[in-house]
């Protein structure tokens, strides 16, 4: 009997998330980038387990192996054929069992993917943001699952029609089709206003993840919410600010919600900050003053030098003339 294929692992992500302008030029990498977000959700989730400190110690491991590997990305030997946990674990030099636990949560996270479709073991999890759809068959339908993405409609990727098909039907399964878990929509309904009320989320970001699967019909990825996580702390604007300022636009109509969000975070001061106040023609030429003789901006209060000495100039006013008197500052007329 014939042993079963290994299947191939990869780094979910590789290109975008682990390599910049130099690394792909480099042939034999001696290093490569590796985002540092400690809030992002991969980095929370993959922590939140009683082994947690070892799990990101092997998923750096495995890191350095796809850096190292061809074609990048790929956990597999020099001479093509897959890796499996007990080769990680001599090669990354980590106990077998760690490892082959810490594949099992970093498939489930979607940091790593495989090239088999098999459903996991808690299938019954619903989808991390970004992790996906499983690329293969699933035998049971998973939340939202009506978007048309399993292998049985592959051969009509190509096909326009197809594609706009499986869009309505993913938008409809959103929205509670008759054929989606419509029990567990993670977002309510929109009123007629356009507004929507108030679920207590635990957070600002878990709501900004449910009105984004509201408007996308599909999770946020973790590389959207990393990019919005940048712009605002550059900006100084926090997450519930921003959140409120997306609650404004539910009712709208997102041609781009990964794109909409990117650039509302990224613009976020120069979109909401309200410009300045009317200004009256009187007003702008108050503001505008300036004497011809002494050149102060202040009506009334003029002053030059007269032989070397403070007077005051033809600009100003009787008051002022009298306050700089009585200061010493000009000199008494003679009488």
């Amino acid at each position: 009997m014939k042993e079963q294929r290994q299947p191939v692992f990869r780094v979910r992500d590789w290109e975008p998330r682990y390599e910049n302008n130099r690394s792909r030029e480099m042939k034999d990498t001696r290093w490569f980038p590796m985002p540092n977000d400690l809030s992002a959700d991969s980095y929370v989730e993959l922590l939140a387990h009683p082994d947690g400190p070892g799990h990101l110690g092997v998923w750096t491991g495995l890191l350095m192996v796809a850096s190292r590997a061809k074609p990048r990305g790929s956990l597999v030997r020099e001479d093509g054929r897959a890796h499996g946990s007990e080769s990680l674990a001599l090669v990354i030099r980590q106990p077998s069992s760690l490892v082959e636990v810490a594949i099992e949560r970093l498939l489930k996270i979607g940091l790593l993917e495989s090239d088999v479709g098999k459903p996991r073991k808690k299938s019954s999890l619903g989808p991390h943001p970004g992790a996906g759809i499983p690329q293969g068959p699933a035998r049971k339908p998973q939340e939202g699952a009506v978007e048309g993405k399993g292998t049985e409609h592959h051969h009509q990727e190509g096909n326009g029609k197809e594609k706009k098909r499986m869009e309505r039907a993913r938008d409809e399964s959103a929205t509670g089709h008759p054929g989606a878990d419509t029990g567990s929509d993670p977002f309510p309904r929109e009123g007629d206003d356009g507004k929507t009320p108030d679920e207590g989320y635990a957070s600002p970001e878990d709501e900004l993840k449910a009105i984004f699967l509201k408007k996308a019909g599909e999770p946020i990825t973790i590389a959207v919410l990393d990019a919005i996580r940048v712009n605002l702390e550059f900006n100084g604007v926090s997450f519930g600010e921003f959140v409120a300022e997306v609650r404004k636009h539910i009712g709208g109509k997102w041609r781009n919600p990964p794109g909409f969000l990117r650039d509302l975070s990224k613009r976020f001061r120069a979109k909401t900050r309200s410009a300045a106040a009317p200004v009256t023609a009187a007003e702008s030429a108050v503001n505008n003053y300036r004497c011809d003789v002494c050149g102060s901006t202040i009506p009334g209060h003029g002053a030059r030098l007269i032989e070397g000495k403070p007077a005051p100039c033809s600009c100003a006013s009787p008051e002022y003339i009298a306050h700089q008197r009585a200061r010493g500052v000009f000199a008494e007329e003679a009488e």
